[in-house]
């Protein structure tokens, strides 16, 4: 298991979406940052992930808050068109 699954896995219990979904919206937010800048593809023991996965519960609101806001961000800066204004 990786971080990037226990990462999947908490935004997919906190906001009752999919994995799919939430994996394909951490794959296209991973391809924008430079590897040694995250460790989601750290493989980690089932007990860390658990472990960790406790831990994030608690911070849920916040985590939900920060993950969206950044990936609406993201989108706005990498898929609107760019025009003269």
């Amino acid at each position: 298991m990786t971080r990037g699954d226990v990462f999947i896995q908490l935004l997919s219990e906190l906001h009752d979406e999919p994995k799919e979904l939430i994996a394909d919206m951490l794959s296209v937010m991973k391809d924008s940052i430079p590897l040694e800048e995250h460790n989601f593809d750290e493989e980690i023991s089932d007990t860390e992930a658990g472990q960790l996965l406790d831990e994030l519960m608690q911070e849920k609101e916040a985590i939900l808050e920060w993950f969206f806001e950044g990936y609406r961000r993201f989108l706005w800066r990498t898929r609107m068109p760019q025009g003269d204004a």
